[in-house]
């Protein structure tokens, strides 16, 4: 009945990854996915920490964006202070004119030219002397936003850092645990083999076999979760950084 209680829990667990999985490749309800290949480590990753926290913050354009905005602030604050500083405008205005013919003259006998050309320069000051302290205020305020970003950035870059180390952290470990829990199913497996020879002896009970298998199995399932835990973890370090194993 324990047993059959577990698989039931398994069998209701794998129904709902699959479901889950249906929802992300928009597969119709009547197409249930179901894995084809065996479990293995999908890759290995040589690159080392640090480098891989490096690569993290070049690859991800949330920095960008924020870099972006202490420049667009900046700029801001720059364009207010402006608002109250001299402007001189310098304007140059230069034309020509060709005329034909004679003025006042109903038939003109004579094709007389004339030509006229003008050239006006003209130059223009403008200072808003006070404004109330409202570009100063403008100033401050941007500054403040970029100063803002800068926090953000730091944070943000703390954030990147901790997933990296995370998955690197639980890469590392699943490798160890994929290593031990291999050795923990061939140790099991032998355990079964004589557990098995004992009872054809008549040595030992079922119940010790049956303690055998289930020690097995369960050794087993630690050995398909530490693969499963690296896979993710693998996968998880090539989105974070944009590198490939």
């Amino acid at each position: 009945s324990r047993d059959q209680r577990n698989l039931n829990k398994s069998l209701k667990d794998q129904r709902i990854n699959q479901n889950s999985l249906s929802v992300l490749l928009d597969l119709s309800q009547n197409v249930v996915p179901v894995s084809s290949n065996t479990l293995r480590a999908i890759g290995q990753w040589k690159t080392s920490l640090e480098k891989s926290i490096l690569s993290a913050y070049a690859y991800r354009e949330e920095l960008d964006r924020l870099m972006l905005d202490i420049s667009i602030n900046n700029s801001k604050a720059n364009e207010a202070l402006a608002a109250i500083q001299p402007v001189f405008s310098l304007g140059n205005t230069f034309s020509t004119s060709r005329t034909q013919g004679q003025l006042s003259v109903a038939d003109p006998v004579e094709k007389d030219y004339a030509y006229e050309a003008s050239n006006t320069i003209g130059i223009t000051a403008s200072w808003r002397v006070f404004d109330g302290g409202n570009a100063r205020a403008l100033y401050r305020l941007n500054k403040q936003k970029a100063k803002e970003v800068e926090f953000n950035i730091a944070s943000e870059r703390g954030k990147i850092r901790k997933e990296v180390e995370e998955s690197f952290l639980n890469l590392q470990a699943a490798t160890k645990d994929i290593m031990t829990t291999k050795l923990e199913v061939l140790s099991q497996r032998e355990v079964l083999r004589l557990s098995r020879l004992r009872y054809k002896a008549g040595v030992s009970n079922q119940r010790e076999v049956v303690n055998s298998q289930r020690d097995l199995t369960l050794a087993e399932i630690n050995y398909a979760d530490a693969i499963s835990t690296y896979n993710i973890s693998l996968a998880q370090l090539r989105r974070r950084t944009g590198l490939d194993a």
